[in-house]
């Protein structure tokens, strides 16, 4: 598996550098939106794919549209990678890697809050925080993340999303269990609201379920006593 602190070749710089003309922007000394379009059809990928995430996370990127010439360069370094085709094996090898190490999981998401901040702020937008969490969760998806997104995009008045909250998240799916959740822990009071939200629904489908099999329960007696009447009158 690869290694990034073990490179088993060296990379030329000038490979490097030319890799980086060939998207970079026409005026800016970097890879904005179009280059970094152009890269991902180049790798075979969407811009908004796990493995492009994956990629910013390993160059370190600062922000969201846009590489810099020393994260790109540098980054390609540490992933020993000087070709789009150098690029594609290290991301497959990398997302594979990512399905069973939680501690490279656990860098890869918290990496994901500060890549998705806007420049200058220090909360996550609620939509922003949903798309990121659907796209992180890519490769291994909590039980728990369905609803818990459907909880926040019912709640738009959720003023946003902040990093302790978004870091606290992936320690809650890993062992909350909403049945037994005890609200004197030191989670975030939105996980409480979510969990109280949840209980809530579960008590409402459980008495949905109780009124249909009533229902059923008496059509099957009403049935019965159809066939009891028909078979007197043909006794009779």
């Amino acid at each position: 598996m690869y290694n990034r602190k073990d490179l088993a070749t060296q990379i030329s710089d000038n490979d490097l550098n030319k890799l980086f003309e060939e998207y970079k922007d026409s005026q800016e000394d970097a890879i904005l939106s179009e280059g970094i379009e152009r890269l991902c059809c180049d790798l075979g990928y969407k811009p908004d794919d796990f493995a492009i995430l994956v990629l910013a996370w390993r160059l370190d990127a600062s922000q969201m549209c846009q590489f810099t010439k020393s994260e790109f360069i540098q980054g390609l370094q540490q992933m020993n990678a000087a070709s789009i085709d150098d690029i594609k094996l290290r991301l497959e090898q990398i997302v594979e890697k990512l399905k069973t190490d939680s501690e490279e999981f656990k860098l890869l998401y918290r990496f994901t809050f500060r890549f998705g901040l806007e420049p200058g702020h220090r909360i996550l937008s609620l939509d922003m925080a949903i798309s990121l969490w659907r796209l992180v969760f890519t490769v291994h998806t909590p039980d728990i993340l369905p609803r818990w997104l459907h909880f926040l995009e019912q709640h738009q008045n959720i003023r946003g999303i902040p990093k302790d909250t978004w870091n606290m998240f992936l320690n809650f799916v890993e062992t909350c269990d909403i049945t037994q959740y005890d609200d004197t822990e030191a989670w975030p009071s939105l996980f409480d609201d979510f969990v109280e939200y949840e209980q809530e629904r579960l008590k409402q489908a459980g008495l949905k379920a109780s009124e249909s099999e009533g229902v059923v329960e008496g059509s099957e007696e009403a049935a019965a006593g159809v066939e009891v009447l028909e078979d007197d009158n043909n006794n009779s």
